[in-house]
């Protein structure tokens, strides 16, 4: 408010500035005609008259004091120029110097008479002055200029004007405007208050959302009604950032539980054994045997903290990987390689199905190992001893696919979108390797997401698993001699 009102008062001060401005010129072009109708109509009256001051007196009285003398066609013609004028209420002075007045008009009494004198310019060469006269009783506008009587004696014609109707119209608008401003401002407050509340509804109820959210309770919402399109948008920007949150905090709820859980029970298996050992003595073998569960859980709690370090780098440190271009056939052969020796101990069979045209792919080598592996690793652990596993490569445009199949136990539906959380593990009485951390698929999925690539899975119980990696392809090669070796 204290913005508009100031803005008002500008606005009215330009106003009065212009309109005074446009009042004194229309004022001053009037004076300027004035004057020079005067002028005119004593040069009409003068050119039968020689270089007589009393005959040139008379003229100017003629002219000045309105019709001294006879009345003659040029007269009349005079009178009717001054009524058009209105010249009968101005203020008309023609004098020779300050101290030389040959005539004026009737209504210049002494005192307006000695503030004339005052304000004719004493050197002014054929000057035009413009000036305000003030009285006791008075206010003009007075325009003065000089008077040549057949070019050899100089005289001064004054002509003023009153500037009470001007300043009745300038003031008077000045007065209104001023006035109106308070009730604009009321109004404008009065508005403005209903509009401002309609408006900041939805951020007094973000405001009270946001007091009320706490870590224990994150189901609060701002409810989106009756808003504008604009404010629709933050309420539901601030909708989805809460939903994010507590969709996050839950998160971190089950991954502390998990990792306390985890954790949890390597100490607890450590700590038995540990007990047992030393509630009675026990021969050399036993306690070589505790040594060496303890050594077994030590390395789990090893490899559990390591993944985590490394899910916390994939996610927080991607600067971290070192990208490349990678020929597809090398890297799927290592892959094969590392496969067949983690399939060996069941005598599981691993194949390598790759497309006449190859790709060459943009990554980190290490981490995609890491990921594949991971795979593989899963397929092995849930496949029974002396089954297969397949490895496919198929080219989709632009991106390449790599499949990983395996005929073992399968995915129950209820837990395919479930597999990639952090240490969720599906226990089948089929499975004969009951060790892991549940962090296998989600690093790959973190490195999966690092590489711009989807990882999907399908399966049904009792006939295996299939996951695909569909990953970016830079390079398409016809040829396997067109393919680059990559130097390790």
């Amino acid at each position: 408010m204290a913005l508009l009102a100031a803005i008002l008062i500008f606005y009215t001060g330009v106003l009065f500035s212009g309109l005074r401005f446009a009042l004194y010129r229309d004022l001053d072009r009037d004076l300027s005609i004035k004057a020079q109708e005067i002028v005119n109509a004593l040069n009409s009256f003068l050119p039968v008259l020689e270089d007589d001051q009393r005959a040139f007196r008379l003229v100017a009285d003629t002219v000045i004091r309105d019709g001294v003398g006879g009345v003659s066609e040029s007269q009349k013609q005079w009178l009717a120029i001054r009524q058009r004028l209105n010249l009968q209420n101005d203020y008309i002075v023609l004098a020779s110097g300050p101290d030389n007045v040959l005539t004026s008009s009737p209504n210049v009494d002494r005192e307006l008479m000695g503030h004339f004198l005052r304000s004719i310019p004493v050197s002014a060469e054929k000057t035009v002055v413009y000036q305000n006269l003030s009285s006791s009783t008075r206010q003009l506008r007075l325009i003065t200029i000089p008077y040549y009587y057949k070019n050899k004696r100089k005289y001064f014609i004054a002509v003023g004007s009153s500037k009470a109707p001007m300043t009745r119209l300038l003031y008077g608008t000045l007065i209104l405007a001023l006035s109106t401003i308070p009730f604009v401002l009321v109004f404008t407050s009065f508005l403005g208050g209903l509009i401002t509340e309609r408006i900041l509804r939805p951020v007094k109820e973000i405001t009270s959302a946001a007091e009320n959210i706490n870590v224990k309770d994150l189901s609060a919402r701002v409810k989106v009604e009756n808003i504008d399109v604009e404010l629709g948008y933050l309420v539901d920007a601030f909708n989805e950032m809460i939903a994010r949150l507590q969709s996050s905090f839950r998160y971190i709820d089950e991954f502390s539980s998990n990792v306390a859980h985890e954790l949890k029970t390597h100490l607890t298996i450590m700590s038995g054994e540990s007990e047992l050992a030393l509630m009675h003595e026990r021969d050399i073998n036993e306690y070589k045997r505790v040594i060496d569960v303890n050594l077994r859980e030590t390395g789990q709690l090893i490899k559990i903290v390591e993944d985590l370090l490394l899910l916390s780098r994939l996610e927080h440190q991607p600067e971290a990987f070192r990208f490349e271009k990678i020929d597809l056939w090398v890297f799927l052969e290592e892959i094969l390689e590392q496969a067949k020796k983690l399939a060996q101990p069941k005598n599981i069979t691993v194949s390598l199905n790759l497309p006449e045209k190859l790709a060459i792919i943009y990554g980190d080598w290490l981490h995609l190992r890491r990921l594949f592996i991971n795979l593989l690793n899963n397929a092995v652990k849930f496949s029974v001893a002396g089954s297969k596993i397949t490895i496919t490569a198929h080219l989709e445009g632009k991106k390449v696919s790599v499949a990983v199949s395996d005929s073992g136990i399968g995915i129950a539906p209820d837990n395919l979108q479930k597999i990639f959380r952090r240490f969720y593990r599906i226990d089948y009485a089929g499975s004969e390797d009951k060790s892991g951390s549940g962090l296998g698929l989600s690093i790959a999925h973190s490195i999966a997401k690092i590489h711009h690539a989807e990882i999907n899975v399908a399966s049904r119980l009792g006939q295996g698993a299939t996951f695909t990696v569909i990953l970016p392809c830079n390079i398409q090669v016809s040829a396997l001699s067109d393919l680059p070796i990559r130097k390790k």
